[in-house]
């Protein structure tokens, strides 16, 4: 009925406004000059009028026209407008198993393909950017970057930590530093950001950033107490190898360290050495006797052996009690020759090089008994023992080649 209403209407409009137009186009018939090129068009106003009408009703009529045929087929414009995101996915997946593959260039032409259609096209971006990175096409990896940060601000981090991973991949510390800053500031506690940080920071051996990066790795929870404790054994250790101390500084930053990593082993053995390049061998002999009472380390015996403690005759009583506990121990009984020959005690130090030698092969425990032989007259037998010291030490070299 409305249709019906409406066609009346514009019938009656046509009907008096039909003369209206007729005297206009006898007042005015005017004209159009159309020129292009060397070709000129001319045509009066009204019939130019008219064919623009004509011309608007017959693309109507074939819209009609074509709808009504694609209705009787069954096919509509939404599955036309299916069809093409059919497409556009799976030459987005195509895209993507490029790249799963490895297959970079491939990868790139596909995903920018579809990269500007895409309702959500930061992964298509981040991906090709990857790819450029990974054919060396540096500039225009830092463009999709760029454009993938354009289309997505709301997901900045993602775009940062694919910009930084690729920096750290270039060996690119100092600009991959200064991205994760940013990426910080974004997540402070991320876990990607502060895993890649600590790699950066290891990487430089900026271990007092390291230092500094451990309680945040704490609470992140992405770290196990092993593994945590191994980071901080690995800071104390650099930074007791790069720092320059003084024997205060050194007793200072000892004893502001927490009370596990007191006990680690390594930083025992490291400390304990320092002391005693510094001239605090009573100190570190004190350590060392109190870590071996609780936690047994070769190293740390052979260290014990080394370093002079206040007295040399209690040292050599405290290492003996240690041999009662571990009869036969060829590291206790090389340290015990050790401290025998600084009491002046050689019938002692020889009978403890030569058990030590039984049980142990050693190069420097040759050359040290060859040494006290040597002072004790005994030439002979000190000339054997440098040749097979000099014999253990060829073959363990070639064994190491």
């Amino acid at each position: 009925m409305k249709r019906l209403h409406l066609l009346g209407i514009l019938t009656l409009c046509a009907i008096v406004a039909a003369p209206l137009i007729l005297e206009l186009i006898k007042a005015d018939t005017g004209y159009i000059l159309i020129s292009l090129g060397s070709t000129t068009i001319e045509t009066s106003f009204w019939f130019a009028i008219f064919a623009v009408i004509f011309g608007v009703l017959v693309l109507r009529w074939s819209y009609m026209l074509l709808r009504a045929i694609l209705r009787s087929l069954g096919v509509s414009w939404a599955f036309l407008a299916e069809g093409r995101s059919r497409q556009l996915n799976a030459r987005t997946q195509r895209g993507l198993i490029h790249y799963i593959e490895g297959n970079w260039q491939a990868a790139k032409k596909d995903l920018l393909s579809v990269a500007k259609y895409a309702d959500q096209p930061l992964v298509h971006y981040l991906a090709a950017a990857h790819s450029a990175h990974q054919l060396g096409d540096m500039e225009t990896c830092q463009a999709l970057l760029s454009k993938a940060e354009e289309v997505a601000p709301e997901n900045e981090l993602a775009v940062l930590l694919s910009q930084a991973k690729m920096q750290l991949a270039n060996q690119q510390c100092e600009q991959c530093l200064a991205t994760l800053e940013r990426a910080r500031s974004v997540a402070p506690r991320h876990p990607v950001v502060l895993d890649l940080l600590l790699t950066v920071y290891q990487r430089v051996n900026d271990w007092a950033a390291v230092q500094a990066l451990l309680p945040e790795l704490k609470k992140s929870k992405a770290y196990t107490q092993e593994q945590l404790h191994s980071l901080e054994v690995d800071a104390v250790c650099a930074v007791l190898d790069t720092h320059k101390f003084n024997l205060d500084e050194l007793k200072s930053y000892w004893q502001k360290l927490d009370k596990s990593l007191k006990q680690s082993q390594v930083l025992v053995l490291q400390y304990c050495g320092h002391l005693q390049r510094l001239g605090a061998e009573e100190a570190a002999e004190q350590q060392l006797r109190r870590v071996l009472t609780k936690q047994w380390d070769a190293r740390l015996v052979e260290l014990y052996g080394r370093v002079r403690g206040g007295s040399d005759n209690e040292q050599l009583l405290v290492a003996e009690q240690w041999l009662r506990e571990r009869p036969g121990d060829p590291d206790l009984l090389l340290a015990l020759a050790r401290i025998a020959m600084r009491n002046q005690l050689w019938g002692k130090a020889r009978s403890y090089f030569e058990s030590s030698l039984q049980l142990q092969k050693n190069p420097q425990a040759y050359a040290e008994f060859a040494a006290l032989l040597a002072q004790l007259g005994d030439h002979q037998k000190s000339t054997e023992l440098y040749q097979l010291g000099l014999l253990q030490l060829t073959t363990h070299q070639q064994e190491k080649i």
